[in-house]
């Protein structure tokens, strides 16, 4: 035999029956705890009939894309597969980029995924010839596979829906080692045999999950078609879980290698580690569509983009950046006024200053919001010696929230904050009175100040200078007879 063959007569005669369905079921034993831990977790979500679909379908293509991954059709990664499942913007880009026939042969895995549930719907004993149909819909877009033959390995035609004709042993598995699956000529008896224990009571009264693992160890075990083996038998399994459940057993193909590993200790006659790596492949499922139907029945983060977006535009059409500006237009207006009135005191024995503060005193209404910057303008007068004085009056800014044309920007003036102590000594502080000292409509500040505006400006101005003037002669008389 040249290097590289393989002995098919050798590997025919090694092939290893696959068990009974009672045989497995006393080796195995699924963790029913958790099991209905998960699956009470989505009945009792009070979703809509459209979110838990839309959640069945986001599971179903997931398994889609990925079962042809793990079988090396195709490469995917986290990104695509969501990209993909969630039917996310350019989805269908994204499978084009992936391959010419990349798409085609997702749709036919999904398409096999639609008849497997069309058969758990129907509770019909799974037959022969529904798994040769499920063959046929899997395999639906792809046209050949890779044979050994006797001059090496080349690509034949794909029968689909048909027992294999030629031996389709493994070569070499991860352990370096030739794998045997059921000979061409006990092929269907096997097959039949699979079939029967999937009707015996037994199997039907078990667990959904040793039936989804059994079903899929079995068929594996035969090997009954050409190509397409684990594709079938991870849809076989899902038939299973959507009887259970409604939704397929979702493998992803990033845990192809446990996937393997556990079909591996099956061979050995170890069905545990399979049966549990189908449960939890089941219970990452039903997360997924737990997650799913709690996205769908919140707000999106478009939803809530979109809310924050309004958050900058008013509702009379302004956006936050222009209600600023109009409140800077105001200050600066009203500064130019102070300083053109303390221009004309200049000379006496008083001065007065205007400059831009911060706005740390006051809290605005419901109706009004602080400037961005917490912008503030101090005005400031002061005397000379020997009645050395001083008085301030700092005018902080609201802007209105909702802003329309009509809505006034307000100057607001606050009292100090008081320290009252009570008759049994004890301290409180009550907050600063705010009045409203000035105010400007939207529409007077933008796009500019309109010459009515300035006028305003320039009396309300004079008329705080005066306030203030008249206040500094109080103090400036007490520190005068102080002798300060």
């Amino acid at each position: 035999m040249a290097e590289g063959q393989i002995n098919v007569h050798a590997l025919d005669a090694a092939y290893q029956p696959f068990p009974s369905f009672s045989d497995w079921a006393a080796k195995t034993s699924v963790d029913s705890v958790r099991w209905d831990r998960y699956s009470a977790s989505i009945k009792a979500r009070s979703a809509k009939s459209s979110d838990l679909k839309k959640a069945y379908e986001v599971v179903k293509r997931a398994a889609a894309i990925d079962t042809g991954a793990i079988e090396g059709l195709y490469d995917v990664d986290r990104g695509f597969t969501y990209t993909v499942a969630f039917e996310t913007a350019a989805w269908e880009i994204a499978l084009a980029d992936r391959g010419e026939n990349v798409r085609s042969l997702f749709e036919a895995q999904l398409h096999a995924y639609d008849y497997v549930l069309d058969l758990a719907t129907k509770a019909e004993p799974i037959s022969e010839a529904a798994i040769r149909i499920l063959h046929e819909v899997v395999c639906q877009a792809q046209e050949t596979y890779r044979v050994q033959t006797p001059v090496g390995f080349q690509e034949q035609t794909l029968p689909k829906g048909k027992y294999k004709v030629l031996p389709n042993h493994v070569l070499h598995t991860r352990e370096g080692t030739n794998h045997s699956y059921a000979p061409v000529d006990v092929t269907p008896a096997e097959m039949a045999r699979l079939v029967h224990e999937m009707r015996s009571d037994d199997f039907n009264s078990a667990h959904p999950i040793l039936q989804a693992a059994y079903a899929h160890y079995g068929l594996v075990s035969i090997h009954p078609f050409a190509d397409g083996n684990g594709r079938v038998a991870r849809a076989l399994a899902s038939a299973f879980s959507y009887r259970a459940v409604s939704m397929p057993i979702m493998i992803l193909s990033d845990l192809k290698e446990p996937y393997l590993d556990a079909l591996e200790a099956a061979d050995r006659g170890e069905f545990q580690p399979f049966t549990e790596f189908m449960l939890e492949r089941a219970l990452d499922t039903l997360a997924l569509v737990r997650e799913s139907i709690a996205a769908e029945t919140s707000p999106t983060a478009a939803e809530a983009l979109a809310g924050i977006d309004r958050l900058y535009r008013t509702k009379g059409g302004y956006t936050q950046d222009q209600v600023d500006a109009a409140g800077d237009r105001l200050l600066e207006l009203v500064q130019t006024e102070f300083v053109k009135g303390f221009s004309k005191i200049e000379g006496s024995n008083v001065r007065g200053t205007v400059a831009s503060s911060e706005d740390v005193e006051t809290l605005p209404p419901e109706s009004h919001r602080a400037h961005v910057r917490r912008r503030a303008l101090n005005v400031l007068t002061f005397s000379a010696p020997p009645a050395r004085a001083s008085v301030s009056r700092m005018l902080n800014i609201w802007l209105p929230l909702d802003a329309s044309g009509d809505d006034d920007i307000q100057l607001v003036t606050a009292s100090a904050v008081e320290t009252i102590i009570s008759k049994g000594g004890a301290v409180s502080r009550k907050g600063p009175t705010v009045r409203v000292a000035f105010s400007a409509r939207m529409r007077e500040l933008t796009p500019a100040a309109t010459g009515v505006l300035q006028l305003r400006a320039a009396i309300f101005a004079d008329r705080i200078i005066a306030e203030l003037l008249t206040e500094l002669r109080k103090e400036a008389l007490k520190s005068l007879r102080s002798g300060r």
